[in-house]
């Protein structure tokens, strides 16, 4: 797992954001233009986890975040 500091400084246009619902295991990933127009770019992730909520169990909050 890759840790970063916010979308912008971490996030190269080629990489991609994965978000996992720990929950239930309901995974998606984001694009560099995505993440950074559903979360801004100086979003943490602790900023991403707190807004996101799983579109498969419901969960908030509870989604884990890499690169």
């Amino acid at each position: 797992m890759t840790m970063f500091q916010n979308i912008h400084r971490s996030l190269a246009p080629s990489d991609t954001l994965k978000v996992q619902c720990e929950p239930c295991g309901h995974r998606t990933t984001w694009s560099y233009r995505d993440a950074v127009a559903r979360c801004g770019p100086d979003a943490t992730p602790a900023d991403i986890r707190r807004r996101l909520k799983c579109k498969a169990c419901g969960a908030e909050g509870r989604a884990r975040v890499w690169i």
